[in-house]
């Protein structure tokens, strides 16, 4: 069964391009490099321009254990270290049940999101 993890990361305000350009980088990484990562979401909150939502799909929970040894995660972790201000806090570990698309809300939108840390 797919297993579903959401994390959540609060940064300091003057870091959270920094931030998003990052977890996109790990995002890519990911889905290239660990056959038991099947999707990552990273979500940014509306009302608290500093927190951040990561959402990743596993294979299965034991996909999720070896993710969570792997290089890829431990060099994401080292290098977002001096931008939090908390986290990485699971908020959600769970049974996948269900998806409406394949594809990231970024894609089918062709909306940059980078303009959104200019404001």
């Amino acid at each position: 069964m797919r297993y579903v993890v959401i994390v959540a990361y609060r940064v300091f305000p003057t870091q959270r391009e920094a931030f998003f350009n990052l977890v996109t980088k790990e995002a890519d990484a990911l889905v290239q490099n660990e056959l038991g990562t099947l999707h990552v979401t990273n979500m940014l909150d509306q009302t608290d321009l500093n927190k951040f939502l990561n959402l990743k799909i596993f294979e299965s929970q034991e996909a999720y254990e070896e993710h969570k040894k792997g290089t890829i995660l431990k060099a994401f972790l080292k290098e977002v270290d001096e931008l939090l201000i908390e986290g990485p806090t699971v908020i959600f570990e769970g049974i996948h049940m269900y998806s409406c698309d394949d594809y990231t809300l970024e894609q089918k939108s062709g909306e940059d999101m980078s303009a959104y840390f200019r404001r």
